[in-house]
């Protein structure tokens, strides 16, 4: 049996590898090639092309990754066309797996969106994607809901997030400090995003919001765990402009900077998901392209978009519990007043750290890994054979036992 898997930036691409090892766990023998990252590769997936610098989101922001996006697909066609698998499983990346999945249906191979367009925020555009996938495994309630309205054919996992990050005990927040190395004292997580775009536009506004902050009071230190250690070179020269050595440091893993941090100020995706589980405050901040954002403002206008929250926990919330600086907002002097305003008052911290545990209650399934698997290796037995000199017709189904 082959799969195809494709992801397209660093999140899809930590997803891609868990469901890689949990399929391999029930199918040793199982063939998996497709496009992703290097964690995807140690968990046994060929890859075609390394992706992890091609997610994105927006209009112009997607204009940027264009060729590397034709370059993949083009080593995609050429191996599908040599050995068609039996099933493809999209992850994240939504402008290029929507068009993906349309050519992979279209060529008789069982497609599964995993991750899937956020059209929880933008839910007129789910009868446009819906097309372009036989199967949308959901990790959200709410998004479930959305894609089977538009008719698709849904599969409620969970999100893997969900089972692994579990709110931070005092005590587990004293050993991420230990594990790290860090003094005792005020200590924020700065996270740009995953994204190679959102960190080059992130990061200068969130190291401005440190400086302010360090400035108001010089006890605060910071740590910013970098995504990806191709972005460190320009986030260490970003930190060395503003001359914030030995007061913001890197770290290699989100999850533990998140435990020791007392508030982070983050991106509003898979990061302030993490903040979220693990329980810790935050303030979310997002910038998009100008043309990006004037789309966005425009389908507000017209009743397109049925959300005006952008951060993960608020729309698991389905209300606004964290606050969000978007576009001008998401300047280092208010990043830094919001920061500043909650690391000031106990009953703001306690007050959101009460709605981050209803995010992991609502989000805790248990098992999103296997039953993700258990979709992914079904939809591959199911798929229709074509066998040459009937012409064309389908004369059996894999797994149907006829």
């Amino acid at each position: 049996m082959r799969i195809l898997l494709s992801a397209g930036e660093v999140s899809g691409d930590v997803a891609g590898s868990r469901l890689a090892r949990e399929l391999r766990a029930r199918r040793p023998d199982l063939s998996l090639f497709g496009l992703g990252g290097p964690r995807m590769a140690e968990s046994g997936v060929e890859l075609l092309r390394d992706t992890n610098a091609l997610g994105t989101v927006g209009i112009t922001e997607s204009f940027r990754v264009v060729p590397g996006l034709a370059r993949a697909f083009a080593s995609l066609r050429r191996r599908v066309a040599q050995s068609p698998p039996d099933a493809a499983v999209l992850i994240a990346n939504d402008v290029f797996h929507v068009a993906l999945g349309r050519w992979l249906r279209a060529r008789g191979i069982p497609t599964l969106s995993y991750f899937p367009p956020q059209v929880w925020i933008w839910r007129s555009l789910a009868r446009a994607f819906a097309p372009s996938f036989d199967e949308i495994l959901t990790s959200f309630p709410d998004e479930e809901r959305v894609w089977r309205s538009a008719g698709s054919s849904t599969t409620f996992v969970g999100h893997y997030l969900g089972d692994v990050l579990r709110p931070a005990t005092e005590d587990a927040r004293r050993r991420a400090r230990e594990t790290l190395g860090l003094p005792a004292g005020p200590l924020v997580a700065i996270l740009p995003g995953s994204r190679e775009f959102e960190v080059h536009r992130l990061t200068p506004v969130l190291l401005d919001a440190a400086r302010l902050l360090h400035d108001r009071d010089g006890t605060i230190r910071f740590l910013l765990p970098v995504a990806d250690p191709g972005f460190a070179p320009y986030i260490e020269a970003e930190v060395a402009r503003r001359g914030l050595e030995g007061v913001v440091g890197t770290a290699a893993s989100s999850h533990d900077a998140l435990r020791a941090a007392d508030l982070a100020i983050l991106a509003s995706g898979t990061a302030s998901l993490e903040a979220a589980l693990i329980g810790t405050p935050m303030v979310i901040a997002y910038r998009l392209a100008a043309l990006t954002m004037g789309v966005v403002r425009s389908a507000i206008a017209l009743g397109l978009i049925d959300s005006d929250t952008v951060g993960l926990p608020n729309l698991v919330l389905g209300r606004r519990a964290i606050p969000e600086h978007i576009q001008s907002r998401a300047s280092g002097a208010e990043l830094a007043a919001a920061a500043a305003r909650l690391l000031g008052d106990a009953s703001l911290l306690e007050e959101q750290r009460l709605a981050l545990a209803e995010v992991s209650r609502l989000l805790f399934a248990g098992g999103s890994d296997a039953r993700a698997a258990e979709a992914v290796l079904a939809a591959a037995e199911r798929r229709p054979v074509r066998i040459p000199g009937f012409g064309g017709a389908i004369v059996r189904e894999e797994g149907s036992g006829t």
